[in-house]
């Protein structure tokens, strides 16, 4: 079995680095191929998949790899590389230690959601950090049914709503005020976006829960987006169900960084929030 490679296609570094890695390779005797389209590729052919670009080059990647169980690994040139693995200068490095077999995978829950529309499915989804209910720039806020295993929960006047994995939990949702998740907690959290009372609060659920969100009433600018990458147009009185995927995103880890190291290092967290140390 070969090693995969996927470039972000529009960044110059990245097609520079895919011909260094394919020849780094080659010399090897490693198989490898370049997916420029790896949507159309046959994964399940590759014993890794080797990412070069941003998360957002490595959510696509990973969303792909999962349905086959191939591990992804990440090679950070983009602007916060919040998951990825390595820079680019620890790129051979980090694959000679992949080949000599001293590596672990880990295991990042993925969420699906169902579109109804008048009891009937009108579209499918996987996310591997979050989906995204926003209105468009004049439309009036956005009026939200929140419900966990048919009970219902709340009710949200606001610009939006992010349903979260606890991998994006970092994301956007943190933009937004939620709360930051170990990513081996699995969990879904809800979180809405600028709401309209100040009572508004995230909620968050175990991951056997169904999660499904009611829209009362919307404009037609009202999208449903996937990880940032994809959109879908919603309408009034759409139900949307989330609920955790049946197979995880499978992850190549070789630095033992933790993830709060991680965390300090990409979002320049302070290690104290106005206290002393503690040992």
């Amino acid at each position: 079995m070969g090693i995969g490679i996927v470039p972000h296609r529009d960044k110059q570094a990245a097609l520079d680095l895919t011909l260094e890695l394919e020849e780094f390779l080659k010399n090897r005797n490693i198989i490898s191929k370049v997916l420029k389209q790896p949507e159309q590729a046959d994964l399940s052919k590759f014993k890794i998949i080797i990412v070069l670009g941003g998360d957002g080059t490595l959510l696509y990647a990973a969303r792909l790899a999962s349905e086959v169980q191939v591990p992804v690994f990440g090679v950070n040139i983009g602007h916060l590389g919040f998951l990825t693995e390595v820079e680019t200068d620890a790129l051979f490095p980090a694959v000679e230690q992949f080949l000599a077999g001293k590596y672990t995978l880990e295991e990042r829950m993925l969420i699906e959601a169902t579109i109804w529309r008048k009891k009937k499915t009108v579209g499918k989804f996987r996310a591997l950090n979050d989906f995204v209910i926003t209105r468009g720039t004049f439309a009036r806020l956005i009026d939200l049914s929140i419900f966990i295993d048919e009970q219902h929960v709340t009710d949200y006047f606001a610009d939006g709503v992010i349903v979260a994995t606890p991998t994006g939990s970092t994301a956007y949702s943190l933009s937004a005020g939620g709360p930051i998740i170990e990513p081996l907690l699995e969990s879904i959290c809800v979180t809405p976006i600028c709401p309209h009372s100040l009572s508004s609060r995230s909620v968050v659920a175990r991951p056997e829960v169904k999660v499904s969100l009611r829209l009362n009433s919307a404009s037609e600018e009202v999208m449903l987006t996937i990880d940032g990458q994809e959109g879908f147009p919603l309408r009034s009185g759409d139900r949307i169900n989330i609920k955790k995927a049946p197979l995880p995103a499978l992850f190549v880890k070789l630095s033992g960084r933790g993830f709060f190291q991680v965390l300090h290092s990409r979002l320049q967290m302070p290690q104290t929030w106005g206290g002393a140390h503690e040992n």
